[in-house]
């Protein structure tokens, strides 16, 4: 089974209330963007592609819809699946284990 890629951020600009909005929509397009944003009693003004810095901050203010879950497991802020992960956690340990031979301190011994 494949997993659907997200689809693209759109800054949506408008009214709601006599309020000035600024959104972030995940959408297949600008049409289905205003649409979502229209369903909501805004009134659309501008729709455009959103910016890295645009999604950033609707996600601190709480103004990014999205519906494709977050990934459970990142890495350097990319997504890593569970074997990858379980690569990434050898590796450390294993930096550990030359690091504390490297400085010649003694591995505690596991007596079964």
């Amino acid at each position: 089974m494949s997993r659907k890629t997200a689809d693209p951020f759109w800054t949506v600009r408008g009214v709601s209330g006599g309020e000035d909005v600024c959104l972030v929509i995940e959408a297949a397009s600008a049409v289905a963007a205003e649409c979502s944003a229209a369903k909501r009693a805004i009134e659309v003004v501008f729709v455009n592609q959103a910016v890295p810095a645009e999604v950033t901050a609707a996600k601190l203010t709480g103004r990014l819809w999205r519906y494709t879950p977050e990934p459970r497991l990142k890495c350097f802020g990319r997504a890593v699946g569970l074997p990858q992960a379980a690569c990434l956690l050898l590796c450390g340990l294993a930096t550990l284990a030359l690091d504390l031979h490297a400085h010649r301190i003694p591995l505690p011994r596991l007596h079964w």
